[in-house]
């Protein structure tokens, strides 16, 4: 589902009137240059802002993001942050936007003085003067306000909090975000093969794939026999999958090489490349290029572009790990390599509930450190809707300890299929597997329990009906 929701209807005829010979206001250039030591991840006016400052190797994070407003979909008001290279909450500006941007108690003491007074008062001017879009003006000038705040207060004061400025902190209309998508897509390349199958060049060697498989013989979400299982993958230059959506039991042909890779790259190329892959989505998505050759395009595919580049813009920023602060020395200790999944649901026609699943990765800075960073996502959407999509509501998430590896579900041998092997149906059937059953196998993998893709509830007639807790299966 679009972000901004009906704001998009404005935004998609903007953008329709550009290249059709239709002109545009003028603004500043697209690209977020950086000024400085300004590292932007991210600068995107649906999407958010996020980025790093550096002087002397003393790093200092800083972020922006709107909420929404639940009954049309608007943007709304701002939130803001920065943090430093321990991920310890400087200021923040406005209502916390997610869970992980509430500060840990203690953080910071009295005897860490006015450490950051000029490298925040630095962030400030940095800020002031980067060269952004004009639609992204307000995130600008409210981050270089809020570091200046922060400039003045001893580190035991922190995290600082600051109000927003309502009416200096306006989302930008439609034809301004129009023209920044309209800069944006027209850096892009698509192509799109005979069989529907489409690769993307979404700039700086990332590319975008995308495949179909129709199932003739097994049912789809509506019931009727026949289905269509979609699959996505946003892949950087360097082969490593940044994140991925498998619509079925299967992976297309060439891409389990790309997926088993593991990130060789430091964190700040890393979230570059997560932030140029969701603005290159964003701007397909509405630009409609995409679509051509084909008759009324497929909204289908303009919503998985959507929801990548929501996905990709999530956790741009390092995270300290809130197994510190609950004390749990399981978690606190052990390897640089830490993986979670979450079970999402919505109502389904045939049986009670729908599932899917999301694995996420986060890598530590070390065996020792607090700090970690995420690595990427892959969606499991285990026949029909994926997570994070429309009606998909999240259940729970279990997040493992850290190991010296990823546990994830695996996807080459039949004793270790990422999801069942055994075929699909709806409800139950022996010797078939419906999607809760995906799930709980999922599930399963990434707590460390023995599964396999053609037993256990995959070979089983039990009707489940609903999707499967994240706790032991």
């Amino acid at each position: 589902m679009n972000r901004m929701g009906k704001m998009a209807v404005g935004i998609a005829l903007a953008m329709g009137m550009a290249f059709t010979g239709g002109t545009m206001a003028a603004g500043v250039e697209r690209a977020a240059k950086p000024d400085g030591n300004v590292k932007f991840f991210l600068a995107d006016p649906e999407l958010g802002v996020a980025g790093v400052y550096t002087v002397n190797g003393t790093e200092l994070y800083f972020e922006a993001r709107r909420t929404l407003d639940a009954a049309t979909g608007a943007p709304g008001a701002l939130s803001l942050r920065v943090i430093d290279g321990e991920a310890r909450t400087v200021a923040l500006g406005g209502e916390p936007y997610a869970k992980q941007w509430e500060p840990q108690h203690g953080e910071f003491t009295k005897s860490d003085g006015f450490a950051y007074s000029d490298l925040l008062s630095g962030l400030g001017g940095a800020l002031e003067a980067a060269n952004l879009h004009v639609a992204l003006s307000a995130e600008k000038s409210a981050l270089a306000d809020l570091a200046r705040q922060a400039a003045g207060a001893p580190a035991a004061r922190y995290p600082v909090r600051a109000g927003v400025d309502a009416r200096r902190s306006s989302a930008p209309d439609a034809a301004q975000v129009a023209d920044f998508y309209v800069r944006s897509a027209k850096e892009l390349g698509i192509a799109r093969e005979r069989d529907g199958t489409i690769q993307a060049n979404l700039g700086n060697g990332i590319t975008l794939l995308g495949s179909q498989k129709f199932i003739a013989d097994e049912p789809g979400a509506d019931g009727q026999m026949g289905r269509i299982d979609a699959y996505s993958m946003v892949k950087a230059a360097d082969g490593y999958v940044l994140a991925s959506e498998l619509g079925g039991d299967e992976v297309p042909k060439g891409w389990l090489e790309s997926m088993e890779a593991e990130n060789a790259r430091d964190h700040h190329a890393l979230a570059t490349d997560f932030g140029r892959a969701a603005t290159a989505l964003n701007a397909l998505a509405y630009s409609g290029t995409w679509a051509q050759g084909v008759a009324q395009g497929n909204p289908a595919e303009q919503a998985t572009m959507q929801r990548l580049a929501q996905t990709l813009a999530t956790h741009l920023l390092p995270v300290r790990d809130d197994a510190v602060a609950a004390g749990d020395v399981r978690r606190a200790a052990g390897g640089m390599y830490q993986t979670y999944i979450q079970v999402w649901r919505k109502p389904f026609v045939v049986i009670a509930e729908h599932s899917g699943t999301r694995v996420g990765k986060w890598r530590y800075n070390s065996a020792t450190s607090t700090v970690k960073t995420h690595q990427g996502w892959t969606s499991y959407c285990n026949h029909g809707t994926c997570a994070a999509t429309e009606n998909m509501t999240h259940k729970c998430t279990f997040t493992g300890p850290r190991l010296t590896y990823y546990r994830v579900p695996a996807r080459r041998t039949d004793a270790g299929g990422h999801t069942c092997s055994t075929p699909y149906w709806a409800i139950a059937r022996g010797g078939h597997h419906n999607c809760h059953d995906d799930s709980s196998t999922q599930v399963r993998a990434v707590r460390g329990q023995a599964y396999g893709s053609n037993s256990y509830r995959c070979n089983d007639s039990i009707y489940w009906m609903y999707a499967p807790t994240c706790t032991a299966q």
